[in-house]
């Protein structure tokens, strides 16, 4: 475990050297704001669609029929207690006009990926990250539709994007249905096809950094780590809600290695695609790279917490 816990803080300093590049290229002039919305849009319509299809085609294995079938009840009934608790947390803390769609978003949608493997795997072995794999495509489904309509909620000081149907049909949500169908399927090995598409989606997590980074350079030193909303927000997303995703389900599920990792990644730091989803839908992308940046840094401790909560009670 502790060799693991390494090798997280490891992957989170990771994190904040790319950032910080993306700090500095906005600082010297090598990004700009014009920059950063197109580099979101390139991700957005091509490289994520090619990481999500790329992550099913490349699998080694999958789980039976009825644990894929459980893993995926599992993650909608999950995310949907998360999407009340959001509503609820931001009534109850009154969070502004303008703001409610990127605080919904944060408390909803952590960074299973780049973050949540390496915890899996340094809690519970590499066992873990097949129903991780699972439990990621109705997430990403849910984020390039209903996260992404949270952020057309906001305004970011322009006026609020108007939505129908065809806002949603999107490469990215047709590459989740896509995975979603091919996993059902059991097609997952497509050697040549599948790493063509894995190393296009390889660009997401950098690019999604370098965008989190830039965004931060347009702040004040000062306002980087945000308000006392934020920072309770920060909190609730990091060690409440898996406490919450466990307090409701455990008398429902038996516990195991499957319902552990619900757990574990309900309490992850903000999504890194967040700003780039602002960039696109009109989202508050400044409380979104603040809130990506906290709770990635509240990671540093929150994560052997979330490790010691799950072991004991699953």
């Amino acid at each position: 475990m502790t060799e693991g816990m390494i090798g997280i803080f490891q992957e989170i300093v990771t994190l904040f050297a790319i950032v910080a590049v993306g700090y500095g290229a906005k600082k010297a002039r090598f990004m700009n704001d014009e920059f950063d919305r197109m580099l979101s849009k390139l991700v957005i319509n091509l490289a994520l669609p090619g990481m999500i299809l790329g992550s099913v085609l490349t699998a080694g294995a999958l789980p039976t029929a009825a644990e894929i079938w459980l893993c995926l009840g599992i993650s909608c009934a999950s995310t949907l207690v998360m999407f009340a608790v959001a509503y609820g947390f931001t009534l109850l803390l009154r969070i502004p006009d303008g703001h409610r769609g990127v605080y919904r978003f944060m408390l909803c949608f952590g960074n299973v990926g780049f973050i949540g493997y390496p915890v899996l795997t340094a809690i519970f072995g590499p066992d873990a990250l097949v129903y991780a794999a699972v439990f990621n495509l109705p997430f990403n489904f849910f984020v390039f539709t209903v996260g992404a309509w949270f952020l057309t909620q906001d305004t970011d000081g322009d006026v609020r994007v108007q939505t129908t149907w065809r806002t949603f049909v999107t490469p990215v949500m047709i590459s989740c249905v896509a995975a979603v169908v091919l996993t059902l399927l059991g097609i997952h090995h497509a050697p040549i096809l599948g790493d063509a598409l894995s190393t296009l989606g390889s660009i997401t997590t950098p690019a999604a950094l370098l965008i989190i980074g830039s965004s931060l350079a347009n702040l004040p030193v000062r306002d980087l780590v945000g308000g006392p909303r934020l920072w309770v927000c920060a909190v609730f997303r990091l060690l409440v809600m898996p406490a919450i995703i466990w307090a409701v389900f455990h008398s429902f599920i038996d516990g195991g290695l499957m319902f552990a990792v619900a757990i574990v990644l309900s309490g992850m730091p903000v999504a890194t695609n967040g700003t780039m989803l602002c960039y696109q839908y009109g989202g508050n992308s400044r409380v979104m790279a603040q809130g990506t940046f906290v709770t990635t840094v509240l990671a540093l401790a929150s994560i052997p917490i979330l490790a010691t909560f799950v072991s004991a009670v699953i």
